[in-house]
């Protein structure tokens, strides 16, 4: 009975992750859209994207230098906009045209590819507790199965982008996790053929 009233309370509270991870798998996604445009919009404003940025800076309202050469704008230090080199003549002229609309509109589709990573992340996390709501026991097979491929795939995208230490703490983390949620199949099994 007690068990019972315990697995209630997980497919509850695997309710109310799946809820929260389509809330944020929705942030997500329109944080990726606006980012897009935005980014496209910047792109397409090209030299009057630049001629507003230098007369701003000029009225001393944004500041878009500092002592290493790079550029600063909004808060993000870009780099330095002649550093960046390209094989295709369209890019190079851009950059000789607009630097400041191609680095902004770069960082925009950096944050919308980011964004769209995070919106997949929390679909397959909403997945996992979907799974485990609908199924009789967290510890089957399937949702372990499920448990782990999520576990990887943030490892792997927390090493290609926090850094090494960062990846393998997470690695370290799907594997414990893996570890208990294996043991509590070991115990539900044995829990089920004692009954």
């Amino acid at each position: 009975m007690e068990e019972n009233i315990k697995l209630e309370k997980i497919k509850k509270s695997c309710g109310a992750g799946e809820k929260l991870t389509t809330v944020f798998c929705i942030i997500a996604i329109v944080g990726c859209v606006m980012t897009l445009i935005a980014g496209f919009a910047v792109l397409n404003m090209g030299k009057r994207f630049d001629d507003q940025i230098n007369a701003l800076s000029e009225e001393g309202k944004i500041d878009v230098t500092d002592r290493i050469g790079s550029f600063r704008l909004l808060g993000f230090n870009l780099g330095d906009p002649t550093q960046i080199e390209s094989d295709v003549p369209a890019i190079r002229e851009a950059l000789k045209d607009h630097p400041y609309s191609v680095e902004v509109s770069m960082l925009c589709f950096l944050s919308a590819f980011m964004t769209a990573i995070m919106a997949v992340l929390m679909k397959m996390a909403g997945s996992v507790f979907a799974l485990i709501r609908k199924e009789e026991s967290p510890f089957t097979d399937k949702v372990i199965k499920r448990v782990l491929i999520v576990m990887i795939v943030l490892s792997g995208i927390v090493f290609l982008t926090a850094g090494t230490g960062s990846g393998a703490l997470c690695g370290v983390l799907t594997w414990v996790v893996y570890t208990i949620l294996d043991y509590g199949k070991t115990l539900q099994i044995q829990s089920d053929e004692t009954l």
